[in-house]
């Protein structure tokens, strides 16, 4: 024992009264009515022994260690076996640890040399334990006894645990739409905002204990990382982001408090993908005017047609393993490890696939420090060893530099658990140019206590990375820091490693489905509006559009519009007549063109100069009506029309004739039956007409194609000699002799004859009546006497005539 004190007088001088309090396992609990002095604690080398000398046999002590809460909240106590400290409890002898102020507190340990060789720091918990004491039972049983123990018994306000939690609200909503709670995804639309909103809970702040420090929302730190986005210039408990692509985001929240403690939480979000409506459309794109057909709409493999959604992929995110407390050890090792995820279970091929390993650190002492980086798979490649053994225990990695007072970050080399402040970070880069840490123990610059520190920067690792090679990329990376001798502590605020970005394959994905789906209202739907399937019949022609839409399952609506073409149905010219045995079509509507066609048995119709012509000449050779068919090359459609060829109007009359002089004569025109009306220039619009006066006579046929006229001439011509039958010699009304019409006689004889049929007179001048005398001049008597006449008439023709007239004198 006596060997062991000279020891902690070499490397610590002299301790005295005022600046440590030594305990022993016998003396009076230092409980919560009498707490340890913790800045005093603080300022030495060991300070808890077991007695002076050898511990007893048969012994059955407890000791209390409860800290003063205005100094400092937990006490730990950290057992060693060299730098002053010694741990030798037989194996048949154990020492407990309660974590707590009696021995009904929960155990924390049972230890003695067989269990823990090297001894071990045991730190009074915050979880159940809010007094921050902690117990220790002695038993030995006489069998045999160790030499005891020389321990460091600390306090102070170390780290208290704070638990980070994350909500998320969309578009300014009232409702955390994180599901599920904390680390769970958003499901948002493109274009929608996000509000996140950190709620650290802080259940051992000062506020909440009454003892240790503040964490409050605005005394704490924030940083906002968006994976494929960057870290968000804000450093609020809230932050709105609007993802800018159609995509997954990592969110990744870093709280730090004054300690500095990190504590880290991790959310995702999710940006609904557009749908593509490749198989959303018309059965055909075009349909005759009149006609129905098929949409096709649908949303699953089931439906009529799918629509096709991409899946979504998310950017890389960080990822670091947060605060981890280095105390003091005699060859302990402390570990924290990192996950790996998102890398496809790739291997590292190269050192190139590491870009560095980080560590935000600060240690005293590094001369007994060793730090490895472990691979999923297990191999290990030294960070930094500035240990070489120096006779106090084996090497975790052979081959370390002798390293000495040289401190990483802003270490205190205050036992207690106090951070030194500011953070610094030691990156590892198998590139770097300025050598290991080992090639550096001569650069230091004075830290914020006045010690030599490491300057904080990149430095190649002193192992050979290429080892890794084979790993697998993806699982538990692990830190381990060995701390070889019981002098020194420090924390690992929080650690990473960075793979080279080329090896993530963006492996974490998402799909979304389409949860209903409609079409849009439109009158030309005469079934299936409530399907994925319309029967549309259009009304007009031209472009038609239609509306189909879907809502995902993030809430998000899409829709697309489709076309749909309606033809127009052919037109051509009505019913019509047409002459001259040809008909010129104009004004016909076909979309694509058409063919002409007649009836099997109309061969005397033609088409110039082709059946396929839009409008051609349509000839005949013989006239009638015919029905012309033309049937449309797009919707097959055939419509009809008549046409009449018609046949020229005409007509005929008689010869220019002679006509009985004074007669009435019937004129017939031939009424052919294509014409349409006739007309004489009489103004009668029969085929015949009765005339009873010679002169010229026009009659004039037409219809649609022409019109005809002929004429005919009738002169009179004497057929009877008109002569009175009555002659009244006394007469003064002008009957008083035998008048004649003589007009038209060339030449002219007239007998008159008694009843016996004696001549009694006779004369050829027709303008020199009979007067009733006979040839002698004497007047006849009365009575009936008859006459005969020969004549010729001045067209030659020879007319005779005879009656009879009453003579009165």
């Amino acid at each position: 024992m006596r060997k062991l004190i000279l020891t902690l007088g070499l490397f610590f001088g002299a301790i005295t009264a005022s600046e440590a309090q030594v305990m022993s396992i016998y003396d009076a609990d230092f409980d919560q009515g009498n707490p340890l002095d913790c800045g005093v604690l603080g300022a030495g080398g060991t300070n808890f022994v077991d007695i002076a000398g050898n511990y007893l046999a048969n012994t059955n002590e407890t000791i209390t260690f409860c800290p003063d809460l205005t100094q400092g909240t937990k006490v730990s106590i950290a057992f060693g076996i060299n730098i002053g400290y010694e741990f030798n409890i037989d194996p048949s002898d154990t020492m407990y640890i309660y974590d707590g102020p009696t021995t009904a507190s929960p155990l924390l340990a049972a230890i003695n040399s067989a269990t823990n060789p090297t001894g071990g720091n045991f730190q009074a918990s915050f979880a159940s334990n809010p007094t921050g004491c902690l117990t220790v039972r002695f038993v030995s049983n006489g069998a045999s006894e160790g030499t005891g123990w020389f321990a460091k018994v600390a306090c102070g306000n170390l780290a208290q645990p704070f638990f980070p939690h994350l909500e998320a609200f969309v578009n300014g909503g009232s409702t955390n739409q994180l599901n599920p709670i904390d680390t769970g995804y958003v499901n948002v639309c493109l274009g929608d905002s996000i509000l996140l909103v950190a709620k650290p809970d802080f259940p051992y702040s000062l506020a909440a204990s009454g003892y240790g420090y503040p964490q409050t929302l605005t005394n704490v730190t924030y940083e906002w990382t968006i994976g494929g986005v960057g870290t968000l210039p804000v450093s609020n408990d809230s932050v709105w982001f609007v993802p800018p692509a159609r995509q997954g985001y990592f969110v990744d929240l870093k709280i730090t408090d004054i300690f500095p403690q990190p504590a880290r939480i991790t959310a995702k979000v999710r940006v609904s993908q557009l749908p593509l409506f490749t198989g959303t459309g018309p059965v055909d794109d075009t349909v005759c005017l009149g006609l129905n057909t098929q949409l096709i709409g649908g949303v699953t493999a089931q439906d009529t047609v799918g629509v096709e959604i991409p899946g979504g992929t998310f950017e890389v995110g960080g990822t670091f393993a947060g605060l981890t407390f280095l105390p003091d050890g005699s060859g302990a090792e402390y570990e924290t490890s990192v996950n790996m995820s998102g890398l496809g279970g790739a291997n590292v091929t190269s050192i190139a696939d590491f870009e560095s390993i980080c560590l935000d650190i600060e240690h005293s002492f590094i001369g007994d420090l060793e730090i490895i980086l472990t691979c999923p798979s297990g191999i290990e490649v030294s960070l930094m060893n500035t240990y070489d053994g120096g006779g106090f225990g084996v090497e975790l990695v052979p081959g370390g530099c002798a390293g000495s007072n040289q401190v990483l970050g802003n270490d205190t080399d205050n036992d207690g658990g106090a951070p030194g402040m500011p953070v610094e970070t030691y990156c590892f880069d198998p590139s770097a140019i300025n050598g290991a840490i080992c090639d550096n123990l001569g650069t230091t610059i004075p830290n914020s206590s006045g010690l030599d520190m490491i300057i904080p920067g990149t430095y190649e690792p002193d192992g050979n990375f290429a080892d890794f090679i084979g790993c697998p990329l993806e699982g538990n990376w692990t830190i381990t820091v060995r701390d070889n001798q019981s002098i020194d502590d420090g924390y690992i605020f929080q650690w990473g490693i960075l793979f080279n970005a080329s090896l993530y394959p963006n492996a974490e994905t998402y799909q979304n489905v389409i949860t209903s789906d409609f079409w849009s209202a439109n009158p030309t739907i005469i079934s299936g509006q409530s399907d994925t399937a319309l029967i549309v019949q259009p009304v007009i022609s031209g472009p038609l559009n239609y509306t189909y839409n879907v809502v995902d399952d993030f809430g998000c609506e899409y829709d697309t519009t489709v076309v749909l073409f309606a033809l127009p149905q052919p037109t051509i010219f009505g019913d019509t007549a047409a002459c001259n045995y040809n008909f010129f079509v104009s004004g016909t509507s076909s979309y694509a063109g058409g063919v002409w066609s007649v009836s099997a048995a109309d061969t005397n119709i033609s088409f110039l100069p082709n059946a396929t012509a839009a409008n051609p000449q349509i000839v005949t050779s013989t006239a009638g009506t015919y029905t012309i068919s033309y049937t449309d090359n797009a919707c097959n459609t055939v419509i009809s029309s008549d046409i009449n060829f018609i046949e020229w109007a005409w007509t005929i009359l008689p010869n220019d004739t002679l006509v009985c002089l004074n007669s009435a004569t019937v004129i017939n025109a031939y009424a052919a039956p294509q014409n349409q009306s006739i007309v004489w220039n009489t103004g009668e619009t029969t085929p015949s007409i009765t005339i009873t006066t010679p002169g010229t006579y026009i009659v004039t046929v037409g219809n649609v194609c022409n019109s005809y006229s002929d004429t005919i001439v009738l002169t009179n011509k004497i057929c009877d000699i008109e002569a009175p039958n009555v002659m009244v010699l006394s007469s003064t009304q002008g009957n008083d002799k035998f008048y004649l019409d003589y007009n038209g006689l060339k030449e002219f004889t007239c007998y008159i004859k008694n009843r016996w049929g004696n001549l009694i007179y006779s004369y050829n001048d027709p303008s020199n009546p009979w007067d009733g005398k006979d040839k002698n001049g004497n007047i006849v008597e009365e009575g009936v006497y008859f006459y005969l006449i020969k004549a010729t008439l001045d067209n030659d023709e020879e007319l005779i005539k005879h009656g009879s007239i009453t003579l009165y004198r």
